[in-house]
């Protein structure tokens, strides 16, 4: 592994624990501002982006940083460097503004536009998930792989937007076949089918920053990703207004269960 990689990735993780500590203190105590697609932000989420920004640019001054907190109106930016760092500050964040625990900061290193690195600060377990391909998968400093678990009705799928009109199907064929959980937070329900809390995660009207994450840690334990559409790596051009996607993940077995019980195989 290459000295500008081991620096990267090392550098990422004291940049997401250097703000633990603010995203704790403002835990259900900010005030919500609604964005132009109606999805709240909060004052956290701009000073986190800010924050992050900040520290990752000082240290990497040729890459690209990246952020669901961008100005909407900046258009699409070309990815250009070969490492950039892909961030959402809060993912949960109608959790976090009402002191739901389950609410996360997710930041991704991508490499010509791919994640090799994910990291999720937990805030329901108070614990920092990261790993990439080839780089090991870990809670904190514990090895972490994907559930052994065979498909079956003990098995936990989690859901995200399941419901809603689009997706009704996949929601109450699944719920047939498996147990179901939403969290709220799409970082978290990937990567804890990365480390093998959950069997399975589908979600739907997500973005290439609350996945990224997630994407590097499942490409580490061989866990299987398929999306319902066009696929959003490699990032060529980075875009806040860019349409959402949709996908299921886990490990290959759980996938072709998912697969056949929604009737998308």
């Amino acid at each position: 592994m290459s000295n500008e990689l081991t620096d990267r990735i090392a550098f990422g993780r004291t940049a997401v624990e250097e703000q633990i500590e603010f995203f704790v203190e403002r835990f259900g105590r900010v005030d919500s501002q609604w964005k132009y697609d109606g999805t709240r932000v909060t004052e956290a989420d701009l000073n986190l982006s800010k924050a992050f920004e900040g520290a990752l640019s000082g240290r990497f001054s040729e890459d690209q940083f990246l952020s669901e907190e961008i100005d909407s109106e900046t258009g699409a930016i070309r990815l250009e460097s070969k490492y950039s760092w892909l961030l959402d500050p809060i993912d949960g964040t109608n959790n976090f503004a009402r002191a739901i625990p389950a609410c996360s900061i997710s930041l991704a290193l991508l490499e010509d536009g791919v994640p090799v690195y994910g990291y999720v600060y937990d805030h329901m377990t108070q614990s920092l998930i990261h790993g990439g391909a080839g780089l090991g998968l870990r809670v904190d400093d514990r090895e972490a792989g994907l559930s052994d678990e065979p498909p079956s009705f003990q098995c936990i799928v989690g859901a995200q937007h399941c419901e809603m009109e689009e997706t009704i199907a996949d929601d109450v064929a699944l719920q047939r076949k498996f147990k179901i959980r939403n969290f709220g937070s799409s970082a978290i329900q990937l990567a804890y089918t990365a480390v093998g809390w959950l069997d399975g995660v589908i979600a739907h009207r997500v973005s290439s920053w609350d996945i990224a994450a997630g994407v590097a840690m499942m490409n580490e334990v061989g866990g299987r990703i398929v999306y319902f559409g066009t696929e959003p790596f490699p990032v060529t051009a980075f875009d806040v207004r860019t349409p959402t996607l949709s996908y299921l993940a886990g490990s290959p077995a759980m996938v072709d269960a998912m697969l056949e019980t929604t009737g998308r195989g």
